[in-house]
């Protein structure tokens, strides 16, 4: 494997963890502060979907020239993961949001 793979499986990586580590942040933090609060979930799942898929086309070319490092299975798999999850169980990512969604305004 070379040093080029290794750092495109990184970065892919490291898509794949702020695809799925940005929605809680913003579901129990950010969305706190606007009116509408957790119901702007589907925000988190646009930007979700864009880092997966920014994550997703770092890491094409390696994947697909192999080989493939584990560093680059995982971070594909994590960026489809999160592009699958956010199209078919979307209304699972709302339940979420609404648990993680700290109201300000009740304190």
């Amino acid at each position: 494997m070379t040093p080029e793979s290794s750092f495109t499986g990184a970065v892919a990586l490291v898509f794949g963890i702020f695809s799925w580590a940005q929605f809680p942040a913003l579901c129990g933090f950010m969305f706190s502060s606007t009116r509408v609060g957790a119901d702007n979930f589907r925000y988190s799942l646009y930007l979700g979907g864009m880092l997966a898929i920014i994550g997703l086309f770092s890491g094409m070319r390696a994947l697909l020239r192999g080989p493939r490092g584990g560093l680059l299975v995982a971070g594909t798999v994590l960026n489809v993961a999160f592009l699958v999850a956010a199209v078919v169980a979307t209304d699972r990512f709302d339940v979420a949001c609404h648990a993680l969604y700290i109201d300000v305004t009740e304190e």
